[in-house]
């Protein structure tokens, strides 16, 4: 525990990887071609995969919930549009 303490106070820790020539080629050529460092590259795409991964298990658990009620996914998006339009409270 006292280690995530530390790491929290830190701006950016500092992380090896490795990837293959081809992925480094086109990170490279992305880089320049937006004028971004590999880094924030790459820190944008851990920011999407992370964000994609936390929907991925809130729609996994939703699905699980609705199953438990007998919804089907078109009742889902009937109801998500009915409650846009005010008709759900």
């Amino acid at each position: 525990m006292k280690k995530a303490k530390t790491m929290a106070k830190k701006s950016s820790i500092i992380l090896s990887i490795s990837l293959p020539p081809d992925l480094v080629l086109d990170l490279d050529s992305a880089a320049k071609r937006e004028m971004r460092s590999r880094s924030e590259l790459v820190r944008e795409a851990v920011r999407q995969y992370v964000l994609a991964a936390k929907w991925r298990v809130l729609r996994q658990k939703a699905s699980l919930k609705a199953a438990e009620q007998g919804l089907r996914e078109e009742d889902i998006e009937r109801l998500v549009d009915e409650w846009k339009r005010g008709e759900l409270h």
